[in-house]
């Protein structure tokens, strides 16, 4: 398949370097010419299990208008996606599918002119270490969902799966953003204030509390099962335990973290069904805080 991948941070990589290795054409759009031609230049390199491949991906910096794909998959970051926004909508493609996090993206991919739209979540661990090399720290699933468009399409989209590189379609779509929103509002957040590993947030006595007031505003403006939840998040701490989360490293780096549409978005809800959520009002503060000293 013809594939345009939009985004050349962690996610944008590791998703060109599996489906470069499952033989589809990959051109990878990058923000600035420096990237794009480093990775013309010297491939991207893909280590896993402490094994390096490299791959020879063709790199471009993203122009307002591109030319067409079999499918375009955007990987930039939420707060990202207003700059390329009217790329997107110059886009003469029919098949464009998302990898964000958070969902307040949902209207701007319901607004879009393109026929058949998808809404995804990765699951996977990605740690970029230059703007060339990408190490797959933890193996994931691509999950997703037909936000519009024909069901041909979203079939389509679900012979990209591999057992390397699994991608599920999910019905349920909207209820599985739900579960990463949440999972991410608690998660990365709290490591970055507490500056821990993920694992820590469930076997440290006096972090763990924190944790479960979080979690427990954030399930109830989502409307999620608490329980059934909080086990999932339990589960997804023991996994990553000795991962960082991407929020922790963006504020280590001095780099805008993705706050606004995690928490913001939630914040938004819970003003908008009258619910008092100090819990998450405290933490929301103190990334916004943590963001502005950081510069």
């Amino acid at each position: 398949m013809k594939i345009g991948i939009i985004g050349g941070g962690a996610v944008g990589l590791l998703t060109a370097s599996y489906l470069y290795q499952n033989k589809h054409n990959v051109t990878l759009f990058t923000r600035t010419e420096e990237q794009a031609n480093l990775i013309n230049n010297l491939g991207v390199i893909l280590s896993v299990d402490e094994k390096t491949k490299q791959m020879c991906i063709t790199a471009k910096k993203l122009l307002p208008k591109i030319n067409t794909f079999e499918l375009l998959i955007v990987c930039v970051k939420q707060y990202h996606l207003n700059q390329i926004v009217n790329t997107l909508n110059q886009y003469e493609g029919e098949n464009i599918l998302f990898l964000q996090n958070g969902m307040s993206h949902i209207d701007i991919v319901k607004n879009l002119p393109i026929p058949n739209c998808f809404i995804g979540i990765v699951e996977h661990g990605a740690l970029k270490t230059s703007p060339n090399e990408i190490t797959h720290t933890g193996k994931g699933i691509i999950r997703i969902g037909q936000i519009k468009g024909k069901i041909d399409a979203l079939n389509r989209l679900s012979s990209l799966h591999t057992a390397e590189f699994p991608i599920k379609s999910q019905d349920d779509w909207e209820y599985i953003l739900k579960q990463k929103c949440l999972i991410n509002c608690v998660i990365n957040p709290l490591t970055s204030i507490l500056n821990v590993r993920n694992g820590e947030l469930i076997t440290n006595e006096y972090f763990k509390p924190i944790c479960k007031l979080l979690f427990k505003e954030v399930a109830t403006i989502l409307d999620l099962n608490n329980q059934k939840e909080w086990d999932k998040l339990v589960e997804i701490c023991e996994k990553t335990k000795e991962n960082y989360s991407s929020m922790n490293r963006d504020l280590f780096h001095g780099r805008q973290t993705e706050i606004e549409s995690m928490l913001g978005f939630v914040k938004k809800l819970a003003i908008n069904k009258k619910i008092n959520v100090p819990t998450i009002e405290l933490v929301y503060n103190s990334i916004k805080g943590l963001e502005k000293k950081k510069g």
